[in-house]
């Protein structure tokens, strides 16, 4: 009898020291409370408009055009090089003003293709970028408008936009907070909030996210990827395949991409848990 009370005594010390590290000895992850609700208004100065505009350039831009990768051109020079462009042979808008340039550039990425920065196969004559006020981006007139504004301050040119009552626009827009570091950053709840807390629907065609009849994303659809996943690579099943794709993204391309599209460094922004949930929701059957 004194041996099993001894077992049981030390079972439950043994767990009690495993419970009592899991809260004190790991760091605990706190989410940050929701940012505050802002609002585009006709009565916000210029500088609260470029903020604005720089929020919604973080959130909806920064990810293609960080210079990182080749999937978009920079824009820190977009206020020099815009006249050249619009001068080119090739290009196809009307574009008169550095704001009209930007406009159209986000409404019809196709007016003029930087070299280099095609879609494959279309002779630089295709963007691959989506239209700013459609898809997974879907920004509002006035949301355009700040960035246009955000991306001519940073340029150092005179800030000329202004703001426009329109019934159809949204007129709120939640200010992220700023991203942390992964080991602090909070974790996404979901599969779908981790997928767009890594702006996956940007470049991707998602399964249960909207895409509008003929809309083509940089990337390739992932919606039945569940269907080949597991037969794309000798040894591997869905779950292995999709998750060496997310983290090495470069190592089995999709037929008709080129390299170095998407991010190479998720391994480093994701936490574990996120990337096993973005794994388990594209390998199941919808």
């Amino acid at each position: 009898m004194s041996g099993f009370l001894g077992v049981t005594t030390y079972a439950v010390g043994l767990i009690g020291l495993f419970t009592a590290f899991s809260y004190y000895g790991i760091p605990q992850l706190v989410p940050e409370p929701p940012p505050a609700e802002e609002h585009i208004t006709g009565a916000m100065t210029t500088e609260e408009l470029v903020a604005m505009g720089a929020r919604i350039y973080a959130r909806a831009c920064a990810l293609c055009h960080s210079g990182v990768g080749d999937r978009a051109p920079k824009l820190d020079a977009i206020g020099t090089v815009w006249r050249a462009r619009t001068s080119d042979a090739r290009y196809r808008g009307a574009a008169r003003t550095l704001e009209d340039y930007l406009r159209e550039s986000m409404l019809e990425p196709s007016a003029y293709v930087v070299s280099g920065f095609g879609k494959p196969g279309t002779n630089d004559s295709e963007s691959p970028m989506p239209a700013a006020a459609k898809g997974a981006m879907a920004l509002s007139a006035n949301e355009i408008n700040a960035v246009i504004g955000y991306l001519q301050s940073t340029a150092g040119v005179k800030v000329s936009v202004t703001l426009r009552p329109d019934p159809a626009d949204r007129t709120d827009l939640p200010a992220p907070a700023p991203a942390p570091e992964p080991s602090t950053a909070a974790k996404a709840p979901d599969a779908v909030a981790a997928l767009r807390k890594f702006q996956c629907d940007v470049c991707h065609a998602l399964p249960k996210f909207p895409v509008e009849e003929g809309e083509q994303r940089p990337g390739p659809d992932l919606r039945g990827i569940w269907k080949t996943a597991g037969h794309r690579a000798d040894g591997m099943d869905a779950k292995g395949f999709i998750s060496e794709s997310i983290l090495f993204p470069n190592k089995r391309l999709a037929q008709g991409f080129e390299p170095d599209l998407m991010p190479k460094d998720y391994g480093n922004q994701m936490l574990a848990a996120e990337l096993q949930m973005i794994v388990e929701y594209l390998a199941q059957e919808y």
